[in-house]
């Protein structure tokens, strides 16, 4: 009778994750009303390529607001001025930029202006860090009341 010998079977998993972070920038409402969201995007070398790789501004823009799944309305896109106004829904949120590979110091939005009624904030690309909410990993939020 012959012996037979099973090995015991390694299985290596390797899990590889990315080195750079998610960066990204969120409008919040969690009023009960609706607000409105322009956002100005910057004329950049990174938005240009964005720009480009969709064909036109306004593809991007739409490629942004499919992604990202908000249910508000997006109400207009200014190819001249790099712009989107958005429609924002009570209780929804509005990622504005972000993802892997994006700058931390959101350079690639020029301004974010945010409307609830006769009330109006202006807030520079530069200053989102400063002025939006940091939440964990890399993600920024500015919260309407």
């Amino acid at each position: 009778m012959s012996e037979k010998k099973v090995l015991p079977a390694v299985f290596c998993i390797f899990f590889f994750a990315s080195c750079e972070p998610y960066t990204g920038a969120s409008v919040a409402n969690s009023s009960n009303q609706i607000v409105k969201v322009k956002i100005s995007y910057s004329n950049n070398e990174t938005v240009k390529k964005y720009v480009d790789g969709n064909k036109g501004f306004g593809n991007f823009v739409r490629f942004i607001w499919n992604y990202q799944g908000s249910d508000g309305k997006l109400i207009s896109i200014d190819s001249t001025d790099y712009s989107a106004t958005i429609e924002l829904k009570p209780k929804d949120t509005l990622d504005i930029w972000g993802g892997i590979h994006q700058s931390d110091d959101f350079d690639e939005i020029d301004e974010v202006t945010i409307s609830k009624d006769y009330n109006k904030k202006t807030i520079k690309g530069y200053d989102i860090q400063t002025k939006f909410e940091k939440q964990q990993g890399g993600l920024y939020i500015y919260t309407v009341k």
